[in-house]
């Protein structure tokens, strides 16, 4: 969910509507309002809505619901004489730009539209930036998008003298945050004006140059990014929110010069969706007609002709949230309202079965706890130190450093386990069923989650026997004939470990913990551990 701040006063001034009113109709819209103060409310967005991120896209949708203004919201197109030339940008290839005049959009608004998208669609500014200028501030007609020098020099927005952009990264809040994303080989992406003035330094900050003010009516919008179709869809819809607030949108002339042909930005891009309204009557258990499914998406501000058995719907470009037939079913339901849905009543037809690996470890840990072993539970993020040996999960942004790792093998951890509790009565013996990740080259990100069981006995004098002897006899119980195959490990003693075979494929380890590791965890006493690799013992148990 997004959140936004907006006036209150405003925002029902545009609508002329209660609230209550405007409660009941963004409920609709999956979105909840919550007072801040007298004046402000608090509006959260579902993330895939992103054309209600400001007072003016959530006024349009409204007038849908309200039957004021049914189909797309129309707005005058002009061309303009401006044009952008995107040069070869190796860390943002894709630039698009256009103009809006005269609109009456609120500044904070307009920014906090901005930083929304940057958040969202953007992925903070990684995949898209947003460059939004004052269009008469701007002197030439000529843009150009180009790499540029770190040393290049200009006003930072909300500066007073000229920096460099190195220095700009290394002062600034934005330059701080973003200046990592797109320098490279000691470039930067820029938008430059046809004398050399730059207009911003993507995905950073604005020049100071074309800084905006209350005054300002007239926008140069633009829209650079890793992604077109992403660049193509930001700027789709901030140009439609803008015309939304009374703008007339300009087109931009776009060239590349790899490319012969040239552009007119924004693309304000359409698609078309057919759906069936069998398929739609079947999902929202109601028994719409063609032309009743129709008036329904015309009210989500969509186009709609109906056809035979189906209808056919023109998505406009502020409607990026719809990807298939099922987004216009949820339309059609937000236009009935949720509340005049009334749901089936379900009768179930079969009864719910344990998953097979379910089975496999209730009756591993029923055959642990007749072996006098007590359970134990452990967090699957661990430490990033002596707990772990080998190739491992690391997190890159912990919450806490005592949780920033995630356990490859659950010997480290009941050793620990084991560390902290060498005063209980003796012998300790324990075990724990648990999720561990470990490395696998055949996955796509090269871990998988892996189900294990490990056993650990520790006592004043304990050896391999006293292990293997528990452990055969739960494998042997679940059918498994074991043998053990002398290997090697720096965890435990050389000649006293041993890989657990079955069929000729290792099902486990098990051997007497060497005193190197010992001191390591601060043991004092001698300690046992067997680990079964439970997700390998269920396949096979199964096949």
């Amino acid at each position: 969910m997004v959140t936004i701040v907006l006036n209150k006063y405003s925002l029902l001034g545009k609508l002329k509507i209660t609230e209550d009113q405007l409660d009941n109709l963004l409920f609709n819209l999956k979105s909840e309002v919550k007072p801040i103060d007298e004046n402000n409310i608090e509006v959260e967005i579902n993330a895939d809505r992103l054309d209600l991120l400001s007072s003016d896209g959530i006024a349009r949708a409204i007038k849908g619901l309200l039957e004021r203004e049914l189909g797309e919201a129309k707005y005058e197109v002009v061309n303009t004489d401006y044009k952008l030339i995107v040069n070869n940008v190796r860390t943002r290839p894709f630039a698009l730009a256009a103009i809006v005049y005269n609109s009456k959009i609120d500044l904070q608004e307009l920014i906090q539209f901005q930083e929304k998208l940057h958040a969202t669609i953007g992925r903070k500014r990684k995949k898209v930036a947003i460059g939004i200028h004052d269009l008469k501030k701007i002197d030439s007609k000529i843009i150009e998008y180009k790499e540029i020098p770190l040393s290049y020099r200009f006003v930072p927005l909300n500066g007073s003298i000229e920096l460099t952009i190195s220095e700009v990264i290394e002062r600034t809040e934005q330059g701080k945050l973003y200046g990592h994303i797109s320098i490279s080989n000691g470039v930067s992406p820029a938008i430059l004006q046809d004398n050399g003035q730059i207009l911003s330094v993507p995905p950073i900050i604005n020049s100071d140059k074309t800084k905006l003010d209350q005054s300002t009516r007239d926008f140069f919008i633009d829209v650079t990014g890793t992604s077109f179709e992403a660049v193509v869809q930001t700027l789709d819809l901030i140009v439609s929110n803008l015309a939304e607030a009374g703008g007339t949108i300009g087109k931009v002339k776009v060239e590349t010069p790899m490319n012969s042909e040239s552009l007119y930005s924004p693309l304000l891009t359409h698609k078309t969706q057919t759906v069936k309204v069998d398929y739609i009557n079947k999902i929202l258990g109601v028994n719409l007609s063609e032309e009743d499914s129709c008036k329904h998406i015309m009210r989500m501000r969509m186009d709609c002709k109906a056809e035979s058995e189906h209808i056919r719907v023109i998505v406009p470009q502020y409607r990026i949230d719809i990807l298939n037939e099922i987004d216009l079913v949820e339309d059609i339901s937000m236009s009935i309202g949720y509340n005049n849905l009334e749901p089936s009543k379900y009768v179930p037809t079969n009864y719910g079965t344990y998953d097979y690996m379910t089975l496999v470890e209730r009756k591993i840990r029923e055959l642990s706890i007749g072996g006098n072993f007590v359970e134990i539970f452990n967090f699957v993020l661990t430490k990033d130190t002596k707990l772990l040996e080998g190739n491992y999960v690391k997190i890159l942004n912990p919450i806490s450093e005592e949780y920033n790792a995630v356990r490859n093998s659950l010997i480290p951890i009941l050793l620990d386990f084991i560390s902290k509790n060498q005063h209980a009565r003796f012998p300790v013996r324990i075990f724990e069923i648990g999720d561990v990740v470990v490395q696998n080259d055949h996955s796509d990100t090269g871990f998988i989650n892996d189900r294990r069981i490990a056993y650990a006995i520790m006592d004043s004098k304990v050896s391999y026997e006293d292990i293997q002897a528990p452990v055969h006899y739960i494998l042997k119980s679940l059918g498994i004939e074991a043998y053990y195959k002398e290997t090697k490990s720096e965890i435990f003693i050389e000649g006293r470990v041993a890989s657990i075979m079955y069929n000729k494929e290792i099902i486990g380890i098990i051997g007497e913990i060497h005193p190197s590791v010992l001191r390591k965890f601060d043991i004092e006493y001698p300690t046992v551990i067997a680990e079964l690799y439970l997700t390998k013992i269920a396949e096979k148990l199964k096949s």
